[in-house]
């Protein structure tokens, strides 16, 4: 659990039976979530790392933009969130690494663990296992080293619908990167 003495505020957005929400604490979003099936499941899943929060509308507008990019829309997030209180410098260098892989590009766990010098590529997927902030850090863009989708925590299927989303083309698994 987070102890934070500032305010949280969580906010949600509702698209095509589908509801995102975001934490915010001091205008910054420091925490998101895949999407849920109900508004309930989506408050359950972000407020679990706070010992206290307020419901508000107020960072709707944040919600909508994760929604928004989740769908494929090329949305900028830059200074609209903070990586917050992450365990270790290897998840955040992998972390921000993984926020730097371009929109519709994709790369793979071991080029994530080269680009911070580091042969861990098994422990790269499990600090992105870690994400707080699904979908702004793009984690759905790093597949495996044979361009298969591989895992994600909201699901393959997921995986591979944000992706496709973002124009990248999937056949049998398997990213097709285009030339």
């Amino acid at each position: 659990m987070i102890f934070i003495s500032e305010k949280i505020v969580i906010s949600t957005c509702n698209h095509e039976k589908l509801y995102f929400a975001v934490a915010v604490k001091n205008g910054k979003i420091i925490k998101t979530i895949l999407p849920k099936l109900t508004e309930k499941e989506a408050i359950a899943e972000i407020s679990d790392s706070f010992s206290s929060f307020q419901l508000s509308d107020e960072y709707q507008g944040l919600a909508e933009s994760v929604c928004r990019a989740y769908h494929g829309e090329r949305v900028s997030f830059k200074d609209k969130f903070i990586v917050h209180e992450l365990k270790g410098d290897f998840q955040k260098d992998v972390l921000h690494e993984v926020v730097e892989i371009p929109y519709g590009e994709v790369r793979t766990y071991k080029q994530i663990s080269e680009a911070i010098d580091s042969k861990a590529y098994r422990a790269v997927g499990t600090a992105i296992g870690k994400n707080p902030l699904p979908i702004i850090i793009p984690c759905h863009r790093v597949v495996k080293s044979d361009l298969k989708v591989g895992g994600f925590f909201g699901g393959t299927e997921m995986k591979k619908e944000i992706l496709e989303n973002e124009g990248i083309c999937i056949i049998n698994g398997k990213i097709i990167i285009k030339k």
